[in-house]
């Protein structure tokens, strides 16, 4: 499934049946995919409007974000996979094989960085649903709600995906770093949506 232009079917298909890839990796990134290209919705739906016109130039600076982020995600999506095939590859040299020795610590790293870049990218797009909650079409704040959880979603999702292959560093300063940077992801994407959700209901309430 090294393909971005593969149907959904063939990629739930695909990610449900008994092999590696598409993963956890994958699926993270398609998620947040999916919270990136909701979010486009709101603020399609929000760009034009009469009542929002003095935020237009800000909606649409959101809008070419998100796009972007969607656009990312989608790539990295294909990356998770050719990351993990290049690794297990790797893994199936003899264990006494200086091709493996020298191919594995690199390989193991790129498995780290492509779900680190998702989780980075899915806290981007949490820091726009931030921007946006009080200047967007109120009609669109439960889609906006939906951008916000997924996005969330594929912050800890990420980070799962992180975590599992630190034991494969062999430096512990390098697991250390890793780890904290995964800690900071988590923490400020907690704050965020803890603070996006509340306005959302109250906005929402607010124009009833």
């Amino acid at each position: 499934m090294h393909d971005r232009t593969a149907t959904i079917d063939q990629f739930l298909t695909a990610t449900a049946a008994r092999q590696p890839i598409p993963g956890g990796g994958s699926v993270a990134a398609l998620a947040g995919a999916l919270a990136a290209a909701i979010g486009e919705m709101v603020l399609s739906y929000s760009i034009g409007k009469r009542d929002l016109a003095s935020h237009e130039p800000q909606l649409k600076s959101i809008a070419h974000d998100l796009h972007r982020a969607r656009d990312l995600l989608l790539q990295l999506m294909v990356e998770d996979q050719l990351a993990y095939a290049a690794l297990s590859a790797i893994k199936k040299l003899p264990a006494d094989s200086p091709e493996r020795a020298d191919r594995l610590p690199a390989a193991v790293v790129t498995c780290i960085r492509g779900p680190q870049a998702i989780g980075a990218t899915a806290v981007a797009i949490l820091e726009l649903c931030d921007r946006c909650v009080e200047i967007v079409n109120h009609y669109l704040l439960s889609d906006l709600a939906v951008c916000a959880e997924l996005a969330m979603a594929t912050v800890r999702s990420a980070i799962y995906n992180c975590r599992v292959n630190l034991v494969e560093l062999s430096e512990p300063a390098d697991r250390a770093s890793i780890e904290q940077s995964m800690k900071e992801l988590s923490s400020h994407g907690l704050q965020l949506i803890q603070r996006i959700v509340p306005r959302i209901w109250a906005r929402h309430e607010s124009s009833k």
